[in-house]
């Protein structure tokens, strides 16, 4: 029997992607000959990808407050009401785990109804000595961020997901989106936002893991692809007939989705996917390419996004901590043209 050596940190990626692989969104099982339009809307939240510190808090809801406190003129105590009684915001936010490989698993999209979070931060009056907003949850895990990251106008507060209150495991009563960043820097069940006057550490930031945590630009396939499996990384073949729309996703930090490409013949021809849907850079953009070959047979179908800022997903980007971004790769059976 072959035997898999691999570091401590490759397991849990892999184990991750194992677990992950169970909240796979909706579409990435769909058939392949699904029109394109059904790919790239919200996950159901039972499929939504879970990644947390530890088990899920039990947050009784009376007692629970969101208390803002440290460099401030003046410290707030928010209650659940307090939040729900604010003009609310609804946004559509695709969130990505830092462990997110490419074409994985955990990454999905929903519909958020919250609150904004800058003018709660002015009602407290953050003050000029602040250089870093220290986060901490009800499950323990404590994140933080530079003063100016959580002041930015994008930043919110979601209660409901796809319409319906937070499940306990994504974080109601309230979490935080810091929207562009990886999940380890946006918590869940979130208590408490204290600004000082130093550098905070949280965390994954002190095992090893990024102090910034913005997203890299990633991209992976919707259609076709295998049933959600644990062993589909390791490059089991798609059988398809000719011709086939490949339909994905891509995604990247605040500069957006500027391109995608597509190669099917290793590595010497690149061609431009059809942007479906780009509506932000914090939604992930829905590509789509007709691959038409003449003949039956394998082939390689490679990809790569190019973000906002010009960057483009390497060949290789193996995980050190900051994300990984390498272009993802499907093998494609053609049994028919």
């Amino acid at each position: 029997m072959a035997v898999l050596n691999v570091t401590r940190r490759e397991f849990i990626i892999l184990a991750g992607m194992a677990i992950a692989a169970a909240n796979a969104p909706i579409a990435a099982a769909a058939d392949h000959e699904t029109s394109a339009p059904a790919f790239g809307g919200p996950t159901p939240n039972d499929r939504f990808y879970v990644t947390s510190y530890g088990g899920t808090p039990q947050v009784d809801i009376d007692s629970w407050r969101l208390r803002v406190r440290g460099l401030v003129k003046q410290p707030l105590t928010l209650t659940y009401r307090d939040i729900r009684a604010m003009a609310p915001v609804h946004q559509t936010l695709t969130l990505e785990c830092i462990s997110n490989p490419p074409n994985g698993d955990a990454i999905s999209n929903a519909e958020w109804t919250g609150v904004n979070l800058a003018p709660i931060l002015a009602r407290a009056g953050v003050k000029s000595k602040a250089v870093y907003a220290a986060m901490r949850a009800a499950d323990g895990y404590y994140p933080g961020v530079p003063g100016d990251e959580i002041l930015r106008k994008e930043n919110f507060l979601p209660y409901l997901m796809n319409g319906v209150p937070l499940p306990p495991t994504h974080g109601f009563p309230l979490r935080i989106f810091i929207p562009g960043k990886y999940g380890m820097k946006q918590p869940k069940w979130l208590t408490d936002i204290e600004f000082v006057d130093h550098q905070f550490s949280g965390y994954w930031e002190g095992r090893g893991w990024s102090n910034s945590a913005w997203r890299k630009v990633n991209s992976g396939f919707f259609s076709p692809r295998p049933p959600g499996s644990f062993f589909d990384i390791f490059g089991r073949a798609v059988k398809v007939t000719a011709p086939v729309d490949i339909v994905g996703w891509a995604l990247a930090g605040p500069s957006g989705i500027r391109r995608v490409q597509v190669c099917t013949d290793g590595g010497k021809t690149w061609r431009d996917a059809r942007l479906i849907a780009n509506r932000s850079p914090y939604v992930w953009t829905v590509w789509k390419y007709r691959f038409a070959p003449t003949a039956p047979g394998q082939f390689e179908v490679r990809v790569r996004a190019t973000a906002g800022d010009g960057v483009t997903q390497p060949a290789s980007d193996p995980q050190t901590g900051s994300g990984m971004s390498g272009q993802p790769v499907m093998t494609l059976s053609v049994t028919a043209v």
